[in-house]
């Protein structure tokens, strides 16, 4: 059986039933999001700062990209009346705008221009359509399971992508930015709980091909048993550190 939890200091992870999916989840101020690497944990690549309202709504994102300062940035979010997100604006300008019709949003760049599609049933993402109108339009779906976890994706009506062995006693970090999900799409905002396997479909390019993959994560948590700390090996250098208030 594949190693799946690793425990914060040597401690026993305590035994537990799975959360009622009804549950209201626990609410924070803030949460860091820190991307560092593996082999010196000193590095640090980017840190993101997102302070929520007392809804658990994402109303700022401060990113701080310590290769390259010059991309660091502040985001302001606004949202309607029902709670969806309709703005993003940096500098005093709006860098993104979404328009909603029922279960649909429309995101728009800063020139007006539609650049990507989210299609919604109920709370759940169903599936989405981005990168529109250029040569890289990709259409993706979701598929859950009975907990509202993601079990596969599918990429222009291929199954690409299988997340397996599910923990729903322990909830994705990343899920507490779901509010500005659509506009933090490759973070897995959508993704409630963690999983423990990642299964990618063979794949064939115009000049090479890529195998089926198993890519293991592994998670350490703190002393609230939240997740801490993140290591996959998709990604293989860098470590994800999560920190709540």
């Amino acid at each position: 059986m594949r190693n799946f939890v690793l425990c914060l200091c040597g401690l026993v992870l305590l035994t537990c039933s799975p959360k009622d999916t009804n549950e209201q989840p626990e609410a924070f101020e803030t949460l860091t999001y820190t991307l560092m690497e593996k082999n010196d944990t000193s590095k640090v690549v980017y840190r993101q700062n997102y302070a929520m309202d007392e809804e658990g709504k994402v109303i700022s994102e401060d990113y701080t990209n310590f290769l390259f300062p010059q991309h660091s940035r502040v985001s302001y979010f606004e949202y309607n009346s029902k709670g969806q997100v309709v703005k993003e604006v940096r500098d005093g300008r709006v860098h993104k705008s979404i328009l909603w019709t029922n279960n649909v949003a429309e995101v728009l760049d800063a020139q007006d221009e539609k650049i990507a599609e989210f299609m919604f049933d109920g709370d759940m993402l169903s599936s989405y359509r981005t990168h529109l109108n250029t040569s890289h339009e990709r259409h993706i779906t979701f598929i859950y399971d009975s907990n509202k976890n993601i079990v596969s994706l599918n990429v222009d009506g291929e199954t690409r992508i299988e997340y397996l062995d599910y923990d729903t006693s322990k909830r994705n970090p990343l899920n507490l930015i779901k509010s500005i999900g659509i506009l933090r799409i490759d973070y897995k905002p959508f993704f409630t709980n963690i999983f423990s396997v990642e299964k990618v479909y063979p794949f064939e390019g115009d000049d090479y091909s890529v195998p089926m993959s198993f890519y293991d994560y592994r998670y350490i948590f703190d002393s609230e048993q939240r997740v801490f700390q993140i290591e996959d090996d998709k990604s293989a250098i860098y470590i994800s550190q999560f920190e709540y208030r």
